[in-house]
């Protein structure tokens, strides 16, 4: 009887650790078979990268947090698509030792941390820091304090993590670069200083935009608006979707210093740097500044009409916003200018068709397919885990 009573005892432990379990996995996988192979997909991929993101967050250089921040991007979006804790602990231990490694300098009798390299420019003797890698590193510190600042339980656990990077992108953006070097004005949306967008006006408006969502200071929400606005009054529609610059840009000007470099070919926008503008519109619109619905909808047609082939086997981006697919700078074979996976990938939050080529792009990759765009998206840095943490992103907004 004693024999059989702990039969059964050991028969009802099982069947609750297998209960249990199958809760876990439910919960894991949020209800959803896709959810979870994505899921599965992202932990391993952010595995495979975990010695190199250790790597480079140790550096102190903006101009590898520059790259950096596709994979911390990735991150954020997996983080707030699963509600993941030690997802989130995972980027806070990388942006704090990214922070870590900053260091102090002065300017105009007052002290700031920013990371190296500091060079002097055309403009100052002084050494100072550069701006182009060091606002796009800062964009995904500022995203952090916002997703946990607007995460209930984020917020009680993290809550000094988050304003240790609000007082850091402040006093290094805010501060240094807006206030005292650029003395208060923005100068990306003035058309006499560039008539052009130019894209660090965007990472700016994202570095504000989190800000403001982090804190509600108007001051934040006022800068990101303002550039916002410049850059809306500079989009006209374009078939289903959108276009900004419209043979504005001088063909062959835009070369970098890569040898080989054609600079643009097509006079509009590549589709590789306009990530960084469909970044800009969801972020105004989901913290309620600018955009509406339909102006996120225009934009994901954009992606699925315009640049996307239409090929859900094979997958390809064009290398420009008007369907062009000259070359661009060095990337001279149709479709290897069409990375989509650090703005473009976002879109699917908003349309069911985007999140679905975003899928099987991924999964091509996956598959081991090629072509150029997929080649593209696959060895960019941060490219298959920065898509498939968008994906996922994407899944818990369009559900």
């Amino acid at each position: 009887m004693l024999k059989h009573s702990r039969s059964i005892n050991i028969l009802i432990i099982l069947l609750a650790l297998s209960m249990a379990g199958g809760w876990g996995v439910y919960r894991y996988a949020h209800g959803s078979p896709s959810f979870l192979f994505y899921r599965l997909t992202f932990d391993y991929l952010l595995a495979c990268k975990s010695k190199e993101l250790n790597e480079q967050s140790r550096s102190g250089l903006s101009s590898t947090y520059y790259f950096t921040s596709y994979y911390l991007n990735g991150m954020i979006s997996a983080a707030e698509g699963t509600g993941s804790d030690l997802l989130m602990r995972r980027v806070i231990r990388i942006i704090d030792t990214m922070l870590s490694t900053a260091r102090q300098f002065e300017s105009h009798g007052r002290i700031y941390y920013a990371w190296r390299p500091f060079s002097i420019t055309a403009d100052t003797a002084i050494p100072r820091p550069n701006l182009h890698f060091t606002f796009q590193a800062t964009v995904p510190v500022a995203r952090a304090a916002a997703v946990i600042m607007t995460h209930p339980e984020w917020k009680k656990k993290y809550e000094s993590t988050a304003r240790r990077y609000i007082a850091y992108a402040d006093q290094s953006i805010i501060q240094y670069w807006y206030h005292d070097q650029l003395k208060d004005e923005i100068p990306w949306i003035n058309p006499d200083h560039f008539p052009i967008w130019n894209d660090n006006g965007s990472n700016l408006g994202l570095i504000t935009v989190f800000l403001y969502r982090a804190t509600g200071d108007p001051l934040y929400r006022d800068l990101s608006k303002r550039i916002g606005c410049a850059f809306q009054a500079k989009l006209s529609p374009y078939g289903n979707g959108w276009i900004w610059e419209n043979q504005k840009i001088l063909v062959g000007s835009d070369r970098d210093n890569t040898p080989g470099s054609v600079g643009n070919q097509a006079g509009v926008p590549d589709t590789s740097h306009a990530n960084r503008e469909a970044f800009l519109m969801v972020s105004l619109y989901e913290s309620g500044i600018l955009f509406t619905r339909d102006d996120l909808a225009r934009m994901a047609d954009t992606l699925t009409d315009t640049l996307w082939n239409h090929s859900v086997d094979n997958p390809a981006f064009v290398n420009y916003l008007n369907g062009s697919d000259k070359p661009y700078r060095v990337y001279k074979e149709p479709g290897l200018n069409g990375s989509i996976y650090h703005g473009w990938a976002l879109m699917g939050g908003y349309s069911v068709k985007a999140q679905h080529v975003m899928m099987c792009t991924l999964n091509a990759i996956l598959l081991g397919k090629h072509n150029p765009s997929l080649e593209r998206n696959r060895t960019s840095y941060g490219g298959k885990l920065a898509l498939c943490g968008h994906i996922l992103r994407n899944s818990s907004l369009i559900k």
